[in-house]
């Protein structure tokens, strides 16, 4: 299995310096891939579009499967 956060896995978005959390469950649009790039996130409830370029915790809860 791979343990690596894809496209289509869910995620829980923290920032930890500021002790928040940005979204407890969203759908990840896509991954960071060079220097500036942001991971794009969907809330899987109020269906917002997240772009995300800073320091953050992101835990994987689902991987997506086909």
């Amino acid at each position: 299995m791979n343990e690596n956060i894809e496209k289509g896995d869910i995620v829980r978005v923290d920032f930890n310096n500021s002790q928040m959390t940005l979204t407890s469950r969203a759908k990840v649009l896509y991954t960071p891939c060079a220097t500036g790039d942001s991971w794009r996130f969907q809330d899987t409830e109020r269906k917002r579009i997240y772009y995300v370029n800073e320091g953050c915790t992101i835990t994987l809860i689902e991987k997506y499967t086909k």
